[in-house]
């Protein structure tokens, strides 16, 4: 790994242009990496991995002069971006009228910029001469991530990089050393030399039922007006769970209204149906009082928040929840550009385990990964070896084409490779799911090895006592202060109240016969009883 000599201001990159033909570890999330393609004097291709951040690019919800503007559903597009200067963003179904739009700005004199997603790069390829534009791929570290479900779009993008004029594969948590594909062997590896480094602080909170302690974290904010970290309140909440379902059982346990919550998720019909009842939205729309925000925007996309705190949430009884340390963790806690944020870079992640019932170690599992893809080798050079007619060559393309993601051999250029990115996904799965999350102690040491690794920086882990303080019973001062805010501001229905009178019955009795102002002043149950029963005497 080479380290780079970077320019930089106020933690953003100044660079003209990044490292040629290399793999590029910024270090930095949100430090401004992409801003450097889609400005500088290069044709560009920014290719990234969803739609949500081509739109977060196209459709800033601040533009250069600092106007705030929430771009509408049927506002953003495929297309010319109406804000940022020269810039096209290609994404979705590719229908003619696209295609058309596309055709039309290629034939512009001028420097190009074209931000697309990973799948739309192989289709790219019949509008442009590659070597008029550099690339950059963004985000790079998912392609291991989620291979299992995107081989194609992500094969698409391997198979063409070396066609452009250069490339440049971006990330701020690199793909590990150690689950790193072939096909990246002799790219050099850059690293980002900055002079100072952000210290992280993780809150993990080990438990049964990790929705079930959100949902309590919501009802914290809900009964208190707020979360109270070392005396400073958070007024928001950003949940990071990749999953609608337990999504949908934190918003049913605590009743949220639409006036109260934002659900950034894929929207299709599979999410509208288990989200009945609930809207779907997007990172351009208005921050609510509580964000649920799937992978489609753990990384690159930015929200704007005064105090808003991260949460993520993680269930071992559904694997996609699972975040990893070294590549997630980093990514999430840099969706909060508000440089004011107090809690800018604290995350607390919320927990299950699961011990582990066979007795395989992850060296194990590398030995069988290893002779999986050495076998794999065998197949290639025997294929590649023999004679086989074109019909043969096509049925053996045939079954690699039907066993998808799970194939270990490939065909490009006219010869079989070895596709080891499916045996790097299955050892970065095992490590997940059997090592990382097997207990409290795995997760707290893997935290404690990785940060350091990771951001460079210090990463500091607190101790369960300190999440459990921050989620304990209100006492009854600051019920009586959040009831009379809700009474004194009764803007939206709010469920706050309901729970606060259940507990405390004296404060609905206060209001209704002593008014809020009074009811203000008088912050003991003593002095309630006192002043209701001195009312009844007179």
């Amino acid at each position: 790994m080479i380290k780079l000599d970077i320019q930089e201001r106020d933690g953003f990159l100044i660079m003209k242009d990044f490292p040629e033909n290399c793999i590029f570890n910024k270090v930095k999330t949100g430090c401004g990496a992409t801003t450097i393609a889609l400005t500088n004097d290069e044709n560009y291709i920014i290719a990234v991995p969803t739609t949500e951040l081509i739109e977060n690019k196209c459709y800033p919800i601040e533009d250069g002069d600092g106007n705030v503007r929430f771009w509408k559903r049927h506002e953003r597009k495929a297309g010319l971006s109406p804000v940022v200067d020269n810039l096209f963003g290609l994404y979705g179904n590719f229908t003619y009228e696209l295609k058309k739009k596309l055709r039309s700005y290629l034939s512009t004199t001028g420097v190009k910029k074209i931000i697309c997603t990973y799948d739309k790069i192989d289709k790219l390829m019949e509008f442009i001469d590659a070597k008029d534009f550099k690339i950059l791929i963004d985000e790079y570290h998912n392609f291991l991530k989620q291979y299992s479900f995107r081989d194609k779009a992500i094969n698409g993008v391997l198979a063409h990089f070396r066609d452009f004029k250069s490339y440049c594969f971006i990330s701020a948590t690199p793909i590990p050393e150690e689950l790193k594909p072939i096909i990246f062997n002799g790219i050099p590896e850059y690293i980002a030399d900055w002079k100072t480094v952000d210290d992280v602080t993780v809150y993990p909170y080990h438990t049964d039922k990790p929705y079930m302690v959100a949902a309590q974290f919501i009802k914290t904010y809900q009964s208190k007006g707020c979360l109270n970290v070392n005396g400073i309140e958070s007024k928001e909440a950003y949940f990071f769970i990749n999953s609608v379902n337990e999504i949908k059982a934190i918003l049913t346990q605590t009743q949220l209204t639409e006036d109260d919550y934002k659900i950034i998720c894929a929207d299709n019909d599979k999410n509208r149906r288990t989200l009945k009842g609930y809207t779907i939205s997007s990172s351009t729309d208005a921050p609510k009082k509580f964000n649920f925000i799937t992978s489609k925007s753990f990384e690159g996309v930015d929200f704007f928040s005064e105090t808003g705190l991260c949460f993520v949430v993680s269930n071992v009884q559904n694997k996609h929840t699972l975040v990893s340390v070294d590549m997630d963790i980093p990514q999430i806690i840099g969706r909060i550009r508000t440089k004011s944020n107090p809690f800018k870079n604290k995350v607390v992640h919320i927990f299950n385990t699961k011990p582990t019932d066979h007795y395989i170690t992850y060296e194990d599992m590398k030995s069988v990964v290893q002779e999986d893809i050495n076998a794999a080798q065998e197949r290639a050079d025997l294929l590649n070896n023999s004679s086989l007619s074109d019909k043969a060559i096509k049925q053996e393309r045939e079954l690699i084409t039907k066993a998808g993601s799970e194939s270990y051999l490939s065909y490009q250029d006219k010869k079989f490779v070895v596709n080891d990115m499916v045996g790097r996904l299955q050892l970065y799965s095992f490590l997940i799911s059997n090592v990382v999350y097997q207990s409290d102690k795995s997760l707290r040491e893997t935290y404690a090895q990785s940060g350091m690794i990771v951001t460079k920086g210090k990463w500091h882990i607190a101790p369960e006592k300190f999440v459990k303080e921050l989620i304990a019973e209100p006492t009854f001062r600051e019920s009586h202060k959040r009831y009379c805010e809700i009474k004194e501001h009764p803007m939206t229905f709010d469920l706050g109240i309901i729970e606060i009178e259940h507990k405390y019955p004296i404060l609905g009795r206060a209001y209704r016969k002593l008014g809020v102002e009074t009811l203000k002043r008088l912050r003991t149950i003593k002095a309630i009883n006192a002043a209701l029963e001195e009312l009844e005497e007179s």
